[in-house]
Parts: structure tokens; C-alpha cells; sequence
């Protein structure tokens, strides 16, 4: 499947866990199905992150750098030294990072949210231009159904992995 079924776009935004990065060795759920996020801490160790490995779609985020987009990581995650580290070690470049802050306990939709918005406010965008020149891939259905909701176009990176794969 190709990118270029959505168009051409200036902005390619890509989400990390389940979207470019599997990291599921790291993860456990708690028993609504929520993220555990006290051993998601526990194991958020360099040694841990450097065991994780790319899915299907970090040749889409490699493909979209080398094609010339704007590409965009925008993650819930707090980032560290060694996150960055992997992502040399894998290639994946980016000229821009929105993540979670130390501390924060927003929601991932509502920090996503508010990150691109600040994100093309800070580059004198409108909301509406900047929507019609990005492209969001992510694996979590909320952070997809408040995005879209919110004129953007996004892609299930479930789904596109579980394609690519094939």
C-alpha cells in the first residue's frame, strides 16, 4: 500500500508505540484495558527501550523524510536520552518532537490535541490550513476519533501495520 493514497502533505505525523515502534515487552494493561502507566514507568529503563523494534510503518516515517515532508513525532510519551538514541540507531528521522511533558497525566487525545494546535499556532497556521496539509498515523482510536473530529486526516496504524505486514 502506498502513502501516496492520501495525497501529498507537508506534515506527516507519526505517533511511537504501536505505530512506528513496538514496545509491547515494556506494556501491560490494567483491568478496565487501560495502560498501566506505574510499570510502563518501571520499565522505561534505556535497556528496555533499546530492546524495542520497528513495525511496518517506520518505513513510511523513513519514505516520508526522504521524500521531503515535515515530519512530525507526536507522542504521549515522556521522551529520554535514550529514546532519542534509538531512534539513530533506527533511522528515524524527524524535525520535530511533541511530547509528553514530565508529569503530565493528560489524556492522549487532549495532549495531542493541544500540541499540534500550538504546534501550527507557533508557525503562524491556521488550523484549517494546517489540518489540510498534515497527515496523523496512530494506533490509539481515541486520539484518531479526536483528530478527525477536529478536521484532521488520520490513518489507523493498526490497521496499516497489520497491511504492511501482509
Amino acid at each position: 500500500m502506498s502513502f501516496q493514497l492520501w495525497g501529498i502533505y507537508m506534515f506527516s505525523v507519526f505517533d511511537l508505540d504501536g505505530t512506528v515502534i513496538c514496545s509491547e515487552h515494556r506494556k501491560a494493561t490494567l483491568p478496565d484495558g487501560s495502560l498501566d502507566l506505574d510499570h510502563w514507568i518501571e520499565n522505561n529503563t534505556p535497556e528496555k527501550i533499546l530492546a524495542d523494534s520497528l513495525l511496518p510503518m517506520a518505513k513510511m516515517m523513513q519514505n516520508s523524510w526522504k521524500r521531503g515532508d515535515t515530519v512530525i513525532i507526536c507522542t504521549a510519551r515522556v521522551l529520554q536520552d535514550s529514546d532519542f538514541y534509538f531512534f539513530m540507531l533506527n533511522d528515524l528521522q524527524f524535525h520535530h518532537v511533541l511530547s509528553r511533558p514530565q508529569g503530565c497525566s493528560m489524556a492522549d487525545e487532549e495532549l495531542k490535541d493541544i500540541q499540534l494546535r500550538m504546534f501550527a499556532h507557533d508557525r503562524n497556521m491556521s488550523w484549517r490550513q494546517f489540518c489540510v496539509e498534515s497527515v496523523v498515523f496512530d494506533d490509539n482510536l481515541s486520539v484518531l476519533t479526536r483528530l478527525k473530529s477536529i478536521g484532521m486526516d488520520v490513518v489507523d496504524a493498526s490497521q496499516m501495520n497489520k497491511a504492511l505486514a501482509a
